[in-house]
């Protein structure tokens, strides 16, 4: 992919410094990312919302979604008084100011993530691709958080299946890459 590609990106186009304005990030309510950037971008507030396509099988149909990269997270240049928090305050859960040098950290971040967010629209996105078949990993989220056990396999870019090593009996489990951490030895 050549640099022009990304300088035609809107998106990036957005991701630079604003007068009286810092890059800062809104933590929205559960499943309320899109509604939330929809409601800052409404009052003119440069927003970004990253996002993934997720693409899953059931019944031999494929659906594709595109879901919020990091959920919970809406990214924004405003300043503390710069929107109408009646508006928001629906999807809203805080708001996180930041100061210049770490606004300025953000947004450097945010470019970065656009260009990867752009890079997997068209190449396969590999989750974690450090975990592989044999590996004794911990269970990070969930039921099992805190559990060791040890990849069996990759079911797809995005999954592990897993056999929790604490139980006398075989027990596997299917999890997202993303809730296993490597165990050190």
């Amino acid at each position: 992919m050549e640099q022009s590609f990304f300088d035609a990106d809107p998106i990036l186009g957005i991701l630079h410094r604003y007068p009286d304005a810092e890059w800062m990030y809104f933590i929205s309510r559960p499943r309320c990312e899109k509604k939330l950037a929809e409601r800052l971008s409404a009052q003119s507030i440069p927003v970004y919302l990253p996002m993934l396509e997720k693409v899953t099988e059931y019944s031999h149909r494929v659906y594709r979604r595109r879901t919020p990269m990091f959920p919970g997270y809406v990214f924004a240049a405003t300043a503390p008084q710069g929107f109408d928090l009646r508006l928001i305050s629906a999807s809203l859960l805080r708001v996180n100011f930041l100061s210049p040098p770490l606004g300025e950290l953000l947004m450097n971040d945010l470019r970065s993530v656009r260009k990867f967010e752009l890079l997997s629209s068209e190449h396969k996105l590999v989750v974690k691709p450090e975990i592989v078949p044999g590996m004794p990993v911990e269970i990070s989220r969930g039921v099992f958080k805190g559990e060791s056990a040890v990849v069996r396999r990759r079911k797809n870019s995005e999954t592990v299946i897993v056999n929790l090593r604490s139980l006398n009996m075989a027990l596997e489990l299917e999890l997202p890459a993303e809730w296993c951490e490597a165990e050190t030895p």
